[in-house]
């Protein structure tokens, strides 16, 4: 059985510590665009430094853990292998990178692991189960709304979304069918058969929560 998610504390230390890890991240390549010796190896080592971090278990909390000793992870990760040096490089930096590199994936186990907890308890025969929503519903320019919506029996799926128009001052509803994984809690984008990616526009939500009914009972 997976890990319902992370607690609360380690989402929240792990979103607070990405400042830092992007801004080393940035802080790694930024000298080394005309220094392709050291670009390579700043590749390299942040490379086996985010593998290491893979190894350390699944989620949030091992990569915020490991952060209170992240030095001592490259010094180890370095004398692991001949083809590793961390000499004329920014330690910080390099661990930096490779923690932000690890965030995003384990951000996406995160997001997996909660779809996959969400579909275990569902109901039988409940119908379809909204998995993820954030946003302003209603619409709005400049505040994105995102909703994902599936039927748990068969894995079908609808991504309900807005973004604003060209001009920023309409917003634009999209609703697209899509499948989840029921193993793995990934989505995929169309349908078998059905011509792959299609994307529903909508005026207004009314309009956008028609289609919505409609896709759902095609």
């Amino acid at each position: 059985m997976r890990d319902p998610g992370p607690a609360p504390d380690a989402r929240q230390a792990a979103s607070e510590l990405l400042r830092l890890w992007t801004a080393a991240a940035e802080r790694a390549f930024a000298g080394s665009a005309h220094q392709p010796d050291i670009y390579l190896r700043t590749t390299r080592l942040v490379g086996a430094v985010a593998q290491r971090l893979r190894e350390s278990g699944r989620g949030l909390e091992p990569l915020v853990e490991a952060w209170a000793e992240h030095r001592e992870l490259v010094r180890r990760v370095v004398e692991s292998s001949e083809l590793l040096t961390s000499d004329g490089l920014d330690v910080e930096a390099v661990a930096g990178a490779a923690f932000a590199m690890r965030y995003r994936e384990a951000l996406e186990e995160v997001t997996l692991d909660d779809r996959l907890a969400a579909l275990a308890q569902a109901a039988p025969g409940a119908g379809w189960l909204v998995l993820e929503e954030s946003g302003y519903r209603p619409g709005d320019p400049f505040v994105p709304y995102r909703r994902l919506e599936v039927d748990p029996a068969t894995g079908r799926a609808l991504l309900v979304t807005t973004r604003p128009d060209e001009t920023f001052t309409v917003c634009v509803h999209t609703v697209e069918r899509g499948r989840i994984d029921l193993e793995t809690g990934r989505l995929a984008s169309g349908e078998p058969g059905d011509g792959g990616h299609v994307l529903h526009e909508a005026a207004s939500a009314e309009e956008r929560e028609v289609w919505v009914t409609r896709l759902k009972d095609s």
